[in-house]
């Protein structure tokens, strides 16, 4: 599919790079490009003139679709439209990007998200498309179809629908999370902007263990994560276990940020975002390859899109490291400080610093309570002893006369559950 990109700032140069990813991602073969820079146009968006450029530009390269770097209002699409030659598509940033979730939607869940973002992006369209597609000779024309005065309320039931669902689905994502905080699990989200190598960080931080091993027991868990040079390779989740030197975790890889989402997009995935909402600590993981401003815009943008939920404290990771020297990864330290103080610099790709990282997670991770406990020998002793191992770092375990002392380290929650449970064991009475 070839496709022409075009792209309008009110000043400045216009930069078209993510937009080129973005095409790729979605399939396009990018064969021209078109940028303006001036006040936006209420008919054209771009200026009249430059459309017709436009025009020409997609003539000349045999282009099927525009790509436009902008969100742009109906009418201004209309009349774009009619200026382009033959059928050609017309999409603007965000049809695109759901274009691409929509590809990408493997799961219900991420689908039931696709439909519902679809759905809000075209619900204040609908009574527009309603009187524009009245007004052509050509009812389908770039995908208006024919609305009919329902049309708006047939949306809006969908949602209604698509929502109740999504919050059937996220009620019982919510009970795995508790359940496997029970089980003795920290759970540790990466988010991030797309393409700043989380998948491969995840790779590399639960490299060493076989999730296979613990199927039985959570049998959600995925053992591989994707790595690819591509927008949105990972739309869904992946979660795998990670072993730190005293505890265990569950990391999970989320859907990449990117840049000028909509607040009725991002919401649209929050049950997606729940896995970083919800954990009990966050990995922010930034390209330190790129420059100091492209830097300094993501963790800003990424910085209010968790601070309106989330409630774990973050770690900024700089990953990549491997592409820069010790110098200009000095610098870019010292310059981002403010935005990012103390972060760690990792290479997901090499390896580099990997152990430092998971020093610093356990480091991060909400502190564990101490206990002392001492239980008398009965028939479950031996099979307490043994869940005590799976859910908590113990320390000491001293077999005293017809007691037992156990020494550990745990997340409340489990303190509170071992004293239970040891306070039920019946001591074997002796002949």
């Amino acid at each position: 599919m070839k496709a022409v990109l075009a792209k309008r700032v009110d000043s400045g140069t216009a930069d078209l790079s993510e937009l080129r990813d973005l095409a790729a991602a979605a399939g396009y073969e990018v064969v021209g490009e078109l940028t303006q820079t001036r006040k936006e146009d209420t008919a054209h968006h771009f200026g009249q003139g430059k459309v017709t450029e436009l025009a020409e530009l997609v003539a000349r390269t045999d282009a099927g679709t525009v790509i436009i770097d902008n969100e742009v209002g109906p009418y201004q699409m209309f009349n774009i439209g009619r200026i382009l030659p033959g059928e050609t598509e017309v999409l603007d940033r965000f049809t695109l990007i759901l274009t691409i979730f929509g590809q990408r939607a493997q799961t219900r869940k991420a689908q039931l998200q696709v439909e519902l973002a679809e759905l809000r992006y075209e619900l204040p369209r609908a009574s527009a498309k309603t009187s524009l597609a009245k007004r052509d000779e050509r009812p389908g024309f770039m995908g208006l179809g024919e609305y009919d005065e329902s049309r708006e309320q047939d949306i809006k039931a969908q949602i209604a629908s698509i929502k109740r669902e999504l919050d059937s689905i996220a009620e019982k994502e919510a009970q795995r999370r508790a359940e496997r905080r029970d089980s003795g699990f920290d759970l540790v989200a990466l988010a991030g902007y797309t393409n700043a190598g989380k998948s491969t960080l995840l790779r590399q931080l639960a490299a060493e263990l076989d999730v296979d091993e613990n199927a039985e027991k959570h049998p959600d868990l995925d053992d591989v994560a994707e790595s690819q040079d591509m927008l949105f390779t990972t739309l869904g989740t992946t979660t795998r276990r990670a072993e730190l030197e005293r505890r265990e975790v569950l990391l999970t890889d989320t859907v990449g940020f990117i840049a000028d989402l909509p607040h009725w997009l991002v919401e649209s995935f929050e049950s997606t975002l729940d896995s970083v909402y919800r954990a009990d600590l966050v990995l922010l993981v930034v390209d330190a390859s790129e420059s100091v401003q492209e830097m300094r815009e993501k963790l800003v943008t990424s910085h209010d899109t968790l601070h309106e939920r989330n409630e774990a404290p973050i770690l900024t990771v700089f990953n990549k490291t491997d592409l820069l020297s010790a110098a200009e990864l000095a610098d870019k330290q010292a310059a981002l400080s403010t935005l990012a103080p103390n972060p760690i610099a990792v290479s997901g790709k090499t390896g580099e610093n990997i152990d430092t990282l998971r020093a610093r997670v356990e480091a991060e991770l909400p502190d564990w309570e101490h206990e002392r406990l001492l239980v008398p020998m009965a028939d479950d002793t031996m099979s307490f002893v043994s869940w005590l191992y799976d859910h908590a770092h113990v320390e000491t375990e001293s077999y005293e006369g017809d007691q037992v002392l156990l020494e550990f380290d745990a997340r409340p929650a489990i303190v509170e559950q071992a004293r239970a449970k040891a306070a039920a064991l019946t001591p074997v009475e002796s002949a």
